[in-house]
C-alpha cells in the first residue's frame, strides 16, 4: 500500500487546486489595460500593436528601435519619358515646311511600283524646295509587256500635256519579266524586238512634247534570276535614254555589295549602315527610298536650276533678289565664268617674275660692278658674269698685249 497522505499535504493541494480554480474564472472587460493572473505568474507579455512598428508591452510603454535595425528609405521615381514635344517657345522656333509655290516647276514620275518608291524618296528630297513639286504617276504593277493594263505608249503624251511637267522621270521594267500574250518567250529574239519597239514607241511620244528625259534603270534585286533579267532590261533603257538625248541615272552599285552581290542592308544616304530593302528582296524601306531618289537628284538639280532652292520664293520677276527672313543675302543667280588655264601667265601679272618692276636703260656712267650686277652686261674687253650659264658661251675677251699690258 502507499504511503499514508498526511493532513498538511492535503491542505496544500487544496489551496492550489482553490486558487487555479480562481484564476480561470476572472474575467477582464478591457484586456488591453489591465494585467492577468497569467501575467502575474510568467512576467508581462510583448505584443506588436497593429500598424506600427514599435515593440510595446502591456504597459503601454514604447521601447527603443534597435540600432542595427535597417532604416527603410523611399526610393525615387524616375521622371516619366514624353513621348510627344511639350508646348513652348522653344518648339514654335523650328521652322515650319514652306508651301508649295503656284507656279512651283512639276517633275512627272512615272513608271511601275519601282517608281512609286523613287516618288517617296524625291517629296523627301525636294521638302524644302516650294519650287519644286512631285507629281506621282506611277502604277505599280504596269510594265511594257502588260499594255492590256496600262498602254504607256498610247497614254503618255497626254500625261505630260495635262501636268505639264519641266521634267519627266521614268523607272519601270520589274514587271516585264513575263511573256507576251501572243506567247513569246521572255528574252528572246522575238520578244525583245517586241520589247524594244514598244519602248521606242513611249520615248518618242515623251520626245514629242519637248519635255527632257532622265531614265533610272532597276536595282538588283534578291532572287538571281530577276537580277539576270533586269541587267539586260538596264542596257536597253540606257541604249535608248542616250538615242532619245536623255539622261540615264545607274542605281545598281547602291543597292550590292563590295562583292557585286544584292543586300538588304547597306550606307544610306548619311553613311551610315541601314535596311535598304524589305525581307522580301523587293520592295524599299525608307531609307532604301531616299538612297533611290539621291541617285536621281544630281541631274534634276542641274535641269531645274533655281527652282531648288528654299529662297525660290524671294525671286520675283522684275524685282531685285530679296531673300526670305533669315536667309542668306547673296544673290541666287551666278554668272558663269570662263574657265582659266593654271598655266595662263596673267594669272601672275605676265611673264614677268613676282615682284619685278620694269629695267632701267643701262647707263654710260655705272660701276662694272653695277653693270654686272644689276644689267648683266659686262664692259667690252671685261669678263662675264660667273652665274652667267647662257649657251653657247661668249668668247673670252683677248688678252691685252703691247703697251697696254700691264
Amino acid at each position: 500500500m502507499g504511503a499514508a497522505r498526511t493532513p498538511a499535504t492535503f491542505i496544500r493541494c487544496l489551496f492550489a487546486s482553490v486558487g487555479l480554480a480562481a484564476a480561470g474564472s476572472i474575467v477582464f472587460v478591457d484586456a488591453a489595460s489591465a494585467r492577468t493572473i497569467l501575467d502575474w505568474l510568467f512576467g508581462t507579455r510583448q505584443v506588436y500593436r497593429e500598424n506600427t512598428d514599435k515593440l510595446i508591452d502591456d504597459g503601454r510603454r514604447s521601447r527603443p528601435q534597435s540600432k542595427n535595425r535597417p532604416i527603410k528609405r523611399a526610393r525615387p521615381r524616375p521622371a516619366p519619358i514624353r513621348t510627344s514635344p511639350m508646348p513652348g517657345p522653344e518648339n514654335s522656333l523650328q521652322p515650319d515646311i514652306q508651301a508649295k509655290l503656284q507656279d512651283a516647276k512639276p517633275i512627272l514620275i512615272v513608271g511601275d511600283f519601282m517608281a512609286g518608291s523613287l516618288a517617296e524618296g524625291l517629296e523627301a528630297a525636294f521638302v524644302d524646295s516650294p519650287g519644286v513639286r512631285i507629281v506621282d504617276k506611277a502604277d505599280g504593277s504596269s510594265g511594257f509587256v502588260r499594255s492590256d493594263h496600262r498602254d504607256w505608249p498610247g497614254t503618255i503624251g497626254a500625261m505630260i500635256e495635262a501636268e505639264k511637267p519641266a521634267v519627266v522621270v521614268i523607272m519601270i521594267g520589274a514587271n516585264d519579266r513575263q511573256q507576251f500574250s501572243d506567247g513569246r518567250a521572255l528574252l528572246t529574239d522575238e520578244w525583245t524586238k517586241e520589247y524594244l519597239a514598244r519602248m521606242n514607241a513611249f520615248l518618242e511620244a515623251v520626245k514629242k512634247t519637248g519635255q527632257p528625259v532622265v531614265w533610272v534603270g532597276q536595282p538588283a534585286f534578291k532572287s538571281k534570276s530577276i537580277t539576270n533579267d533586269v541587267l539586260a532590261f538596264n542596257e536597253f533603257y540606257r541604249n535608248a535614254a542616250e538615242k532619245a538625248e536623255g539622261k540615264f541615272v545607274d542605281v545598281w552599285d547602291g543597292f550590292v555589295d563590295q562583292s557585286g552581290n544584292f543586300t538588304l542592308s547597306g550606307f544610306d544616304i548619311s553613311g551610315q549602315t541601314a535596311r535598304l530593302r524589305n525581307n522580301d528582296g523587293i520592295g524599299m524601306t525608307a531609307a532604301g527610298k531616299r538612297k533611290l531618289a539621291f541617285y536621281v537628284e544630281k541631274p534634276l538639280r542641274q535641269m531645274l536650276g533655281n527652282a531648288i532652292s528654299p529662297d525660290i520664293a524671294a525671286i520675283k520677276p522684275g524685282a531685285p533678289v530679296q531673300a526670305l527672313p533669315g536667309a542668306s543675302q547673296v544673290p541666287l543667280k551666278v554668272d558663269r565664268l570662263a574657265p582659266i588655264s593654271l598655266n595662263d601667265p596673267e594669272l601672275d601679272g605676265g611673264t614677268d617674275l613676282l615682284g619685278a618692276g620694269p629695267h632701267a636703260a643701262p647707263s654710260v656712267d655705272k660701276s662694272v660692278r653695277d653693270r654686272l650686277v644689276i644689267d648683266g652686261v659686262a664692259p667690252e674687253g671685261q669678263p662675264g658674269r660667273v652665274n652667267d650659264f647662257s649657251w653657247p658661251k661668249k668668247p673670252e675677251p683677248a688678252p691685252v698685249t703691247g703697251a697696254g699690258a700691264q
